[in-house]
């Protein structure tokens, strides 16, 4: 879907971009990272709008250096930043967002209607921009990104800035995009709850260097689970019992982080507790959420 090849992007003292090398494959991918992590640099140089200092990109198996335009009217994109004509409405500007295109206008008012009546516009859309509310202004964003049927839609920043009801809708809308003939999406967010909501695949950038690309089915399953423990003194008894168990365990601060391997953990962390002579203050189960392992990877 998209490649980038040795990615150096700088601007006067600042290095956005340093060196980003990464295959983007088809299909829902999030492109996450925090804030200033080069998301939106990157993906101004998948649409040609900068170029790079260094490094290659291609789209769809062309390079953006020499396809320009041709290329972008293959891509749909959304931007992060509000940039509507206020005194339009929501028809009239997708219409001629269609139509800029490449779209005859009678095609561009059929699918305007099909893409902001699938986004739940309603009647709002024969309303001026100016009287929307922000969860109605990122669906005419979306919408302008869509309305020409592009092989590949870039979102960048979706939610933000939105109420968590919008939000939900917004989330949902992206998920059903494949109704609309959209199957390859790249969202970029510095969410991670969108990520896990929308995409199949992951990418993590942190000070434009890529960190991880992963499905996110396989990320969600290197989760560890565990148990939660404190005693008492013997603690090295009550440890070796453990060991005598079978059971892994690993130290964490004043509590021992017992694997769990179900509900005979607790039989056993119990037992080796009793054998030892150890008192059992606490016993509880955790589980390592994807948001410590993104920060994990970002630091």
């Amino acid at each position: 879907m998209i490649e980038a090849r040795r990615l150096v992007k700088q601007f006067g003292a600042v290095t956005a971009l340093a060196g980003l090398s990464v295959k983007i494959p088809e299909g829902r991918v999030g492109l996450l990272g925090p804030n200033g992590a080069g998301k939106s640099t990157f993906i101004k140089l998948a649409l040609g709008i900068f170029a790079p200092t260094a490094g290659s990109v291609t789209v769809l198996g062309e390079s953006v250096a020499t396809s320009g335009p041709a290329l972008r009217q293959r891509i749909g994109y959304m931007p992060e930043h509000d940039c509507l004509p206020d005194r339009l409405t929501g028809v009239e500007f997708v219409v001629e967002m269609a139509q800029v295109s490449g779209m005859a206008r009678q095609a561009a008012i059929q699918r305007t209607h099909e893409v902001l009546n699938h986004l739940r516009m309603g009647e709002e859309k024969y309303r001026p921009i100016s009287e929307y509310s922000g969860g109605m202004r990122q669906k005419v964003k979306l919408a302008q990104g869509l309305v020409h049927g592009p092989e590949l839609v870039i979102l960048d920043e979706p939610t933000s800035g939105l109420d968590p009801q919008a939000r939900r809708e917004m989330l949902r809308t992206i998920r059903t995009l494949t109704e609309l003939g959209h199957s390859n999406v790249l969202l970029s967010t510095h969410i991670l709850h969108d990520v896990e909501q929308v995409c199949d695949h992951v990418i993590i950038v942190s000070q434009g260097r890529l960190q991880m690309v992963e499905q996110v089915e396989s990320l969600l399953a290197k989760l560890e689970d565990w148990v939660e423990v404190r005693v008492g003194e013997p603690r090295d008894a009550f440890c070796a019992k453990l060991k005598k168990r079978k059971l892994d365990w690993q130290e964490h601060g004043p509590a021992l982080r017992v694997g769990f391997r179900g509900d005979e953990t607790f039989d056993a962390i119990i037992a080796a507790a009793e054998e030892s002579g150890a008192p059992l203050l606490q016993m509880e189960r955790a589980t390592r959420a994807l948001e410590d392992l993104y920060l994990e990877v970002v630091k």
